[in-house]
């Protein structure tokens, strides 16, 4: 209904003629008519008046003189590019802490080293002593495994038994340590699917997932020794800190190396 007919509604409600609703009102009887044949409005003043005196409220006035707001659609979510076993685990590797990857490149290395060493002084000798070696590398690798909870040590373990079978059935070094790298590197290529798919089940598009390896815009100078800085990238400012250390100026251009939480870590482009 609108204004014009809801409010000749009210004036007879209230058993008015046009006449008498306009003295009310101290109009003419002109601008009631004109009111009524929605060719025009009431002052402000008039309108809340009406309100008041009859009981009505200014939703039920002009119901069809607003226009309903239309429903706000979300916009839809963009999938996430799938990800190769090369770019998913070089953003892994990027998202590690310092400790952590040194962590883990030296457990790799002192068990290597210590294989190697071992075996060129056993040259095939005792089998006892490389049993021992390859439950060594298990606690080692399990040990990291825990320690980084990111599924990366796990398949060194499971090389290490590859290993520790081989050396148990008498099997020359060089053949344990070929164990032991294919092995693990086949369970790491062909267990992924299934790990991708128990860790990442309802895996939704983020600025996060996308921010790793971008050039942004640095808006607030960053200086880890204060600490400050800040670097616009994806629509959204984020916190920064320079991966090196070294300050970097406003409005420098800078590469995202990695991500801890809500902070990136930069350098320089």
């Amino acid at each position: 209904m609108a204004f014009g007919e809801r409010l000749q509604e009210v004036r007879r409600r209230a058993g008015l003629t046009q006449e008498q609703f306009a003295a009310e009102l101290k109009v003419s009887r002109q601008a009631v008519s004109k009111w009524e044949s929605c060719r025009g409005y009431p002052e402000i003043e008039k309108i809340l008046y009406i309100c008041n005196r009859y009981q009505v409220s200014l939703d039920e006035l002009f119901s069809q003189e607003v226009p309903r707001e239309a429903p706000v659609q979300d916009a839809p979510k963009a999938p996430l590019p799938e990800k190769t076993l090369k770019t998913a685990l070089s953003a892994f590797f990027a998202n590690l802490a310092p400790r952590e990857k040194w962590l883990g490149i030296g457990a790799v290395a002192v068990t290597l080293a210590l294989a190697l060493v071992l075996g060129l002084c056993l040259k095939g000798g005792s089998t006892d002593m490389m049993t021992l070696i390859w439950i060594a590398a298990m606690v080692i690798f399990g040990v990291v495994e825990a320690i980084t909870v990111g599924l990366t040590s796990i398949w060194f373990v499971v090389g290490s038994v590859a290993g520790l079978i081989a050396a148990i059935c008498g099997g020359p070094i060089w053949l344990q340590l070929a164990l032991f790298f294919v092995v693990s590197i086949v369970c790491l290529a062909a267990t992924r699917p299934l790990v991708k798919k128990l860790l990442h089940k309802d895996v939704t598009a983020t600025n996060a997932d996308r921010v790793l390896g971008q050039t942004a815009r640095v808006t607030e100078s960053i200086d880890n020794a204060v600490p400050t800085g800040a670097v616009y990238v994806g629509g959204m400012t984020w916190t920064a800190r320079s991966e090196s250390g070294q300050p970097i100026p406003r409005n420098a251009q800078v590469k995202i190396v990695r991500m801890e939480g809500v902070r990136l870590f930069v350098e320089p482009v």
